[in-house]
């Protein structure tokens, strides 16, 4: 049986917080310090692990995605494979030719043109100088550069950064290529080009390894996933299941944060005080996640300052602070609450959330009808992390079905597949 193309066997990779040495006098500054009173210690309160007891493998032509919260440990992993890093503990193991789109920019010089870069670069990797001019051609053309091709990259964009070392890493043949999140710097149709043509090489033979947070992207084209949690593997295994998991843990990421705001949240009036607002899910359980078509309870106190006769309450949930995706105004349904000066607790029950997986927020606005006042508005009150376990269908995730409705006289007597008849009742 063939060895994996890419292995990390209990590997862990420690970091010293605030120690750095720009020049060989810091360096045995440093060493001298260590030999006056820190010889032996490897632990103290400025040590970051930030991977540690890590093992998982990739196949000879696996597409293996890692995701994970910021600062999980995913870019360092990547600079490992990559030979960037060295390991503390443990082993790293990779075979074949590798190629690598890890930061904007990287392994470019400045001052010479994109030509002149391409060239450099594929050299770094180890392609003959014929080759590498057999392939220019087609580097060009798929990252979109003709007319810049001889200008100094220093004077390149990010976006043309990105599509000239995204271009150049999927075109020298590699056997084993790492892809981090800096494709999200390119323009969407870019994007999509890079997606196929990540496809395509694992089609080849080619195997990747892909470090993002964009999650439909990631389950397009791997099939497994790893998931890290504070330098830790908290799952290895189906694409579909790893983002469940990621999802849980932004949740918990969520859950550690206070949900109540400061007294003065933003308002025109001075008349309601938030207190905290709580989400409930069927089994009345407090929750930060929950899947997608899922029932949910938004528990909303506040404390009246005044009497206010026709009170409006409205709840928002959004992915960026300028865009309601669902918005639920009391108002609107001819609901108005009188309240006195004292606590008051409000319930909003939602039968289900039809949006796609992803991070959200939620926004509380309080008027006073009567009065023409905004009384309170919230920037963000709560996160919710929804899962749609890979049924999205866009910006929602609604229950469809496909279905022959004619018969086939396209293909020979007898060549019907199951996928001629796909059904997906469940929204699949």
């Amino acid at each position: 049986m063939s060895s994996p193309a890419v292995q990390f066997v209990h590997v862990s990779k420690r970091f010293r917080l605030g120690e750095t040495h720009d020049s060989l006098g810091d360096l045995l500054a440093a060493g001298v310090r260590r030999l006056r009173g820190r010889r032996g210690s490897t632990e103290d309160a400025s040590t970051l692990w930030a991977v540690r007891d890590v093992s998982f493998a990739a196949e000879a032509g696996e597409a293996l995605g890692i995701i994970g919260p910021n600062g999980a440990g995913k870019s360092t992993v990547l600079r490992l494979l990559a030979g960037i890093l060295r390991a503390d503990e443990g082993e790293v193991r990779t075979h074949g030719r590798l190629s690598a789109l890890i930061e904007v920019g990287a392994g470019f010089h400045g001052d010479l043109t994109g030509r002149e870069n391409i060239f450099l670069n594929g050299a770094i990797l180890g392609m003959r100088r014929a080759e590498i001019r057999g392939k220019l051609d087609a580097v060009v053309a798929f990252a979109g550069l003709e007319r810049f091709l001889d200008t100094p990259v220093k004077r390149y964009s990010s976006g043309m950064y990105a599509r000239l070392g995204f271009s150049i890493a999927a075109h020298v043949d590699p056997e084993v290529l790492l892809v981090d999140e800096v494709l999200s710097v390119g323009d969407a149709a870019f994007r999509l080009r890079c997606v196929e043509r990540m496809r395509e090489l694992v089609q080849t033979g080619t195997t990747l390894v892909f470090v993002t947070h964009n999650l439909d992207q990631m389950q397009s084209i791997c099939r497994r996933a790893v998931v890290l949690e504070a330098g830790r593997v908290s799952f290895a295994g189906e694409a579909r299941v790893a983002v469940g998991t990621y999802l849980k843990a932004m949740s918990r990421a969520f859950a550690l944060r206070p949900t109540d705001l400061p007294v003065n949240a933003r308002g025109g009036g001075s008349g309601v005080e938030f207190v905290n607002l709580r989400l409930l899910n069927a089994d009345d359980d407090e929750v930060a996640f929950l899947r997608s078509g899922e029932s949910l309870r938004a528990r909303v106190r506040l404390h009246a300052h005044r009497p206010i006769r026709r009170l409006v309450l409205e709840l928002n949930l959004r992915a960026t602070p300028e865009e309601n995706l669902l918005s639920f105004n009391s108002g609107r349904d001819a609901r108005f609450f009188e309240v006195v000066p004292g606590l008051h607790e409000f319930t909003l029950t939602i039968a289900g959330i039809p949006l796609s997986g992803g991070q959200y927020f939620w926004n509380l606005r309080v008027w006073d009808a009567d009065g023409g006042t905004t009384e309170l508005d919230t920037p963000a009150c709560a996160p919710m992390v929804i899962d749609d376990q890979g049924r999205a269908t866009g910006a929602l995730t609604l229950d469809h079905q496909w279905e022959r409705t004619s018969p086939s006289h396209a293909a020979p007597h007898g060549a019907e597949t199951a996928a001629a008849a796909l059904v997906a009742p469940d929204g699949g």
